[in-house]
Parts: C-alpha cells; structure tokens; sequence
C-alpha cells in the first residue's frame, strides 16, 4: 500500500482562490491523500466555502480536516496547526492560493521512497504574477536559479552558509518526511510574518541537508496580498523586522561558520533591514537602505549578475507594476 500523503493547505482570507488551490489537490494522480485544512481566522468566508467544497469532494481523499482559528496568529503558527495534525508518512504544505500541479504528489512520493535518507527536499516552482482578483498576468523564471540548484548539491553546511545571507528557495517547492518537522521543533511561532527562511536554517543547522527534486512542482501566484510581495510597497515594518530576528537568532549563534566575507555580508543585511524600518520602510526607504550594500564585499560579487538580470527580465518593475494597477 502506498505511504498516506498529507497535504495541509494554509489560508487566511482567501475566498477568490482557495478553490483552485483545492481542486489541483483534488486531481492528484497519487491515490492516498489526506487533505487538512487550516485556516487563521479569514474574515471573508474563506472557511465556509472550504466546508462546502469538502462536502462535495471530501470522499476522494482518505481523510480531510479544517481547522478554524478564531483569531489571526500568523503563519508560522498556522503552519503548526496544520502540520501537527498531519497523519502521513509525506507532507506537503500550500499556500491557499497556489496550485499545485498534476502529478505533483506522485513525484514527491517516488522521490522520497527512492532516496530514504531525504527528510527535507524542494523543486522548482513556477512563479506567476496575478491581479488581487486572481487573474493572471505573467509567467516569471522558474525558481530556484541554476546557481541555487548547484547549492543544493551540497552538504548542509555549505548550505547553511548560503542560507545565512538570505533565503533563496522559496516555500511552495518544499515537501518533507513528516517527522522531520518534529525533529526540528515545528515552525517557530514568534515569526507572524513568513514561516520559511528561519525552518530552512533550522533543518541545515540540526545537519539536514536540503535535496534537490528537478521537477516543476507547483504555480506560486505572487499578487498584492502576497506578504513577501507586498513588503516593501506597503511599507511593512513588522516583515523586516522578523528579517533581522532571523539573523539573531539562526544566523548569528553560527557567526563563527561563516567566512569573513559572509559575516561582513549578515552584518550589511541586518543595517539594511534596520534602515528600511528607520525611513519608513517603503520603497522611498529602498535607496537609502541600499547603500549598505557599498560596505558588503559579497554584494560586489553579485551585483553584475543581479544588474543583467534587472535590465533583461525587470523583475522588480514587473511586480511593481501590481501595485500601480
């Protein structure tokens, strides 16, 4: 019998979209799936419409469970919710507004029950930018980079180096070994804001180490809710603030690990966030901001390749662009 799959999809306010995030677990190839649904207290009728689409299609998947809270706690805390409830052997975690992609799940299982010594691995993920009503407005680069990929060859504590500067596999690629998460102690609930970059330095620095699934995995909408989106043009302090926390408290323990290079590069980072919250921390604040990048070596190193890349794909103009609309 195949091993049980639990797919935990997160939500909060998310009524326009959670349905095409359910259907595509829904049309999953792989057989035994249990899905779970948390929610962190939507004010839009997020949950209402989960329970009406589970009692249409809850007979498809081997279990199914929605979990309400009646207050927002943030994501962190909603992804523990969610996880700890998970009965599978594998566990995949969605946003409730990105699609996970036919056969994605069959993938997954195939990759972990052939490598048994992977607990924690992603894939590439198919980023979209997407008006706040959900319509589609252009397909970005597939993520993670040609650069990132070759990281993830190596063992978790090149990995960890590299994590330490910022986080550069974004979630909606992840999938796990359920006990895995345990092992680690969950998500660390005093981050409202994001759940991923402080778990990924968490996994590398308890030795586990990230592998590599070169699949396309799963459609990662980014629109103006988005809270990574959405940080700098809405001017959220609170988001860089937890920026800083997770270098105080998973990078800078592990100062010692890194190169004199990187340890100059965390300590730019940390002025820089500092100085996005001291002017505001909009996009006005974007330029003063960055000249603390003129005192990280490591910046200097990329900056060639992060210039191309802004005059031939305009990524940061593109996602502009949604906030201008």
């Amino acid at each position: 019998m195949p091993a049980l799959f639990s797919v935990v999809v997160l939500t909060y306010n998310q009524a326009h979209l959670v349905e095409a995030t359910l259907n595509s677990v829904y049309q999953q190839s792989y057989p035994r799936v249990e899905v779970i649904i948390s929610d962190d207290g939507s004010r839009d009728g997020t949950p209402k419409i989960v329970d009406k689409w589970l009692s249409q299609f809850s007979k498809r998947f081997v279990r199914c469970e929605l979990l309400i809270s009646t207050q927002n706690t943030g994501i962190s805390a909603n992804h523990n919710r969610g996880v700890k409830a998970a009965r599978g052997e594998f566990l995949k975690y969605i946003g409730g507004d990105d699609i996970l992609l036919p056969g994605a799940l069959e993938k997954m299982a195939k990759f972990l029950e052939q490598n048994p010594e992977v607990k924690v691995a992603t894939s590439f993920v198919q980023p979209f930018l997407s008006k706040e009503d959900g319509e589609i407005l252009e397909t970005m680069p597939l993520v993670p980079e040609k650069w990132a990929i070759k990281v993830l060859a190596r063992d978790a504590g090149v990995q960890f180096r590299y994590m330490s500067r910022h986080c550069f596999l974004p979630a909606p690629g992840f999938f796990f070994r359920t006990e895995s998460l345990a092992k680690i102690g969950y998500f660390d609930e005093e981050f409202k804001r994001f759940e991923d970059w402080h778990t990924w330095l968490k996994f590398l620095a308890s030795g586990f180490r990230i592998y590599f699934l070169p699949e396309v995995t799963v459609c990662w909408r980014m629109h103006p809710n988005s809270v990574s989106t959405s940080a700098l043009h809405k001017g959220d302090k609170r988001f860089f603030e937890e920026n800083i926390l997770v270098y105080q408290k998973y990078v800078l323990p592990y100062i010692n690990l890194l190169s004199p290079l990187e340890r100059a590069h965390v300590r730019a980072r940390i002025r820089f966030y500092q100085d996005l919250i001291r002017h505001g921390g909009g996009i006005k604040a974007l330029s003063k901001a960055r000249l603390n990048f003129l005192f990280d070596p490591i910046k200097w190193v990329e900056f060639p390749g992060w210039a191309i890349k802004q005059i031939i794909r305009k990524p940061m103009k593109k996602i502009r662009r949604l906030f201008e609309g």
